[in-house]
């Protein structure tokens, strides 16, 4: 996992902000998802957010980037708490943050830096690492002359995602925003999620059958949509590309590309979309079966 704004991996996140209750914000999809909310962060004070949240959005690391399923956003939520309750960090999302920080970086032997953790950890590291160790350990990783200058920008990177992922369970919130999606998320799979959420006080946000769902849900055109075919969300051809009934609509609408959202077109329809949200299903154990979404709960939730 990381810490959508870590390019700033350099500065300590400030006193501030480490003090406010975080919500944090765990998607299933790693595109369209992250693109609103980021949109939703930026224009906070235009949309009434409470001001004294630290909202941070959290993505997955870039060695999961190809594993869509709730079931990885559950993973890290668990991560999060376990890393911040128990204060260890497992020897596998160790090295994925080292190499989210290396791919990042502008260098030559990426592949030499990313090959060099593979092996120490592997061979050396225990399976559950104190946090307090970490340091020694990229210290022991990167001990040749050649890397002396990228050990201490990788232990500021690792101590930015470590301060900012900091979980306190009385005051923080974690979110899930997932797609009900019943092609990849079979009925089992779903109430286990919802049973795992409420057991772990971890806030489960749905739209059913995709997060284009309550895209869709700001625009009035939403009310006249076929939704026999939004339930079932399946492939329709055009005359350019094949692609889902909601992408196809969101695209008819606005224009919609999934991979470069404008949200400059949903700012200033987001009370509307929580409006008609409530005309149809907002209920975690209904939206199962049923169009609807919660995730204007969670945009109410952050304002109030």
């Amino acid at each position: 996992m990381r810490v959508q704004t870590s390019s700033k991996f350099a500065e300590r996140p400030n006193e501030i902000m480490m003090e406010m209750p975080k919500y944090f914000l765990i998607y299933e999809g790693e595109v369209t998802e992250p693109m609103y909310f980021s949109g939703i962060i930026v224009n906070r004070k235009r949309l009434a957010i409470n001001q004294s949240l630290s909202l941070i959005s959290v993505l997955r690391s870039l060695e999961d980037l190809s594993k869509s399923h709730p079931k990885y956003a559950l993973k890290i939520a668990n991560d999060i708490k376990s890393q911040s309750t128990e204060n260890v960090i497992s020897k596998e999302n160790l090295f994925k943050s080292i190499v989210d920080f290396i791919k990042n970086e502008d260098r030559l032997d990426k592949e030499e830096l990313i090959n060099l953790a593979d092996h120490y950890i592997k061979n050396y590291a225990n399976d559950l690492i104190d946090l307090y160790e970490i340091d020694n350990i990229i210290i022991d990783i990167y001990k040749d002359d050649t890397f002396k200058n990228i050990t201490s920008d990788i232990i500021n990177y690792l101590e930015f995602q470590r301060i900012t992922l900091d979980y306190n369970p009385k005051i923080d919130v974690i979110n899930l925003i997932v797609d009900r999606d019943k092609g990849n998320f079979k009925s089992h799979q779903y109430d286990n999620l919802v049973k795992k959420c409420k057991e772990n006080n971890i806030s489960l946000y749905i739209s059913n059958p995709c997060f284009e769902a309550w895209l869709l849900m700001h625009f009035e055109e939403f009310d006249n949509l076929d939704f026999d075919k939004l339930l079932e969300n399946k492939r329709v051809n055009s005359k350019r590309k094949s692609r889902k009934y909601s992408d196809k609509m969101l695209s008819e609408i606005i224009g919609y590309n999934k991979s470069n959202l404008n949200f400059d077109i949903f700012v200033d329809r987001i009370d509307e979309a929580i409006k008609r949200e409530k005309k149809y299903c907002e209920d975690i154990e209904e939206l199962k079966n049923k169009i609807g979404s919660n995730v204007g709960i969670l945009i109410e939730n952050m304002r109030n």
